[in-house]
């Protein structure tokens, strides 16, 4: 079923994202008019207007001024994306090299290390097209987004990794979407230039395939109400690979929903300050063969907190917190949901804290402190099958960024890790030497 699947869809898909790469790279880009059956650039003044739509949109907005929007018919399709350069330098150890998401024990690392990876470059596809015959304001949008973090055996040849895929229908106040897309749960993210954005240290949550509605309500001219709530696929992370254990869904989705408060609208360019808290729950089922064998059904579940306070246009705080157990699936106990040896799930706490400084318009400065602590006493072996697993994850790291135009974007980040583990040989706990890498980041970005 895979590969019909893979033949029957996302092959064409494939097809057709690199025919419109090739028609946008083979035109000038100048805003000009074409017969209306073959299609035709939208005019400066249209494509402004088209911007104008996505203000108070999540998704990446066009660039004003840049006419990248080709319109057949009834359909505007707009690429954007980024080329993204990053060379980095690792004194010790960490997954995955190229990105980090934890740091290994010098006892299992390999010292220090230097990448150059491009595989973080990405590019999208936002196709926007009338909405529902009935439902007046209403608009319907498709979208794309593939990166290059995808499985490779050469880093030179990386491969596709599909980010977004969805279709959503919404007006004003209220969207419905199917597709993958990011979870409701703990929508922000810290503003670093590594790859994985603090996942598996205090971000819990990632993308995945969905159904979801968002309803918006004005309760002032300066503050509203959001409601969200969504159907999602479960995501299964533990014991991959372990021959003894299989690991299976269970027997319905995952429930998430969040309900977030804005106030203080009204202040002119300055964001408004968003309060925000959001559940999951779900089950997943785990089949052990060792000694004696069992099935077990296992909850994962998960309360989170985010916060974003826009205290001028150039002074920001953002934060999050979750707390839950079985977390491996959202990114959250260091990858670690289920402890095989103990047969049972893993507790975990974390978060993270920003701040965000813009000196000029093309200078800024962002600092971070995230933290994913899981319970130890839920740790025995974790979830792999050589029986060392990870207790503690934290990060530090202050960057600055400066956009030499408004597409063209270089920084320098620092980030100082600290991550512990132990060694289950059976009978007893070994500590293990705690990794404590700094990892130095240089990032050029081109975005259209």
């Amino acid at each position: 079923m895979r590969g019909v699947f893979c033949y029957s869809f996302v092959f064409p898909v494939m097809r057709f994202l690199l025919s419109l790469a090739v028609l946008f790279s083979a035109v000038s880009f100048v805003c000009a008019d074409e017969p209306a059956n073959e299609g035709r650039f939208l005019t400066k003044s249209e494509f402004d207007e088209f911007v104008r739509q996505y203000q108070t949109e999540k998704e990446t907005a066009p660039k004003p001024g840049k006419c990248l929007a080709w319109q057949k018919g009834d359909f505007k399709f707009t690429l954007y994306g980024y080329v993204n350069l990053s060379a980095s330098y690792d004194t010790e150890k960490v997954l995955s090299g190229d990105y980090v998401a934890y740091a290994y024990s010098p006892e299992k690392g390999d010292g220090a290390s230097f990448q150059v990876d491009a595989k973080s470059s990405r590019f999208g596809v936002m196709i926007d097209s009338p909405g529902i015959p009935g439902w007046s304001g209403s608009k319907t949008q498709g979208c794309f987004e593939y990166d290059f973090q995808g499985a490779f055996s050469v880093r030179s040849r990386p491969g596709f990794m599909m980010r977004k895929a969805y279709v959503a229908v919404s007006d004003k106040y209220t969207k419905f979407l199917a597709g993958q897309d990011w979870e409701v749960i703990s929508p922000l993210y810290p503003m670093t230039l590594n790859y994985t954005a603090s996942a598996c240290v205090g971000n819990n949550g990632y993308r995945r395939a969905m159904l979801k509605l968002d309803k918006r309500y004005d309760l002032t001219s300066s503050s509203d109400i959001l409601f969200q709530f969504a159907l999602t696929d479960n995501v299964l992370r533990d014991a991959m690979g372990v021959a003894w254990v299989s690991s299976h869904t269970g027997s319905y989705p995952v429930i998430q929903g969040r309900i977030a408060y804005a106030f203080a609208k009204n202040r002119g360019k300055v964001k408004p300050v968003t309060a925000g808290i959001s559940a999951h729950i779900s089950e997943q089922r785990f089949r052990f063969l060792n000694g004696t064998p069992e099935t077990k059904y296992m909850k994962t579940w998960s309360l989170n907190a985010d916060l974003d306070v826009p205290f001028s246009e150039r002074f920001r705080i953002q934060a999050e917190w979750f707390t839950g157990e079985n977390l491996g699936g959202t990114e959250g106990g260091i990858l670690q949901g289920v402890d095989i040896y103990r047969r049972d799930t893993i507790r975990a706490n974390g978060g993270w804290v920003s701040a965000q400084y813009f000196w000029t318009k093309k200078l800024q400065n962002n600092v971070c402190f995230a933290v994913d602590d899981p319970l130890n006493k839920d740790i025995l072996g974790g979830n792999a099958a050589d029986g060392q697993s990870r207790t503690f994850n934290r990060c530090i790291f202050v960057n600055a960024l400066y956009n030499w135009t408004p597409a063209l974007m270089t920084g320098f980040e620092v980030s100082f890790w600290k991550t512990n583990w132990q060694r289950y040989n059976g009978a007893e706990i070994i500590p293990m030497q705690s990794g404590e890498p700094t990892r130095f980041e240089f990032v050029t970005r081109y975005t259209f």
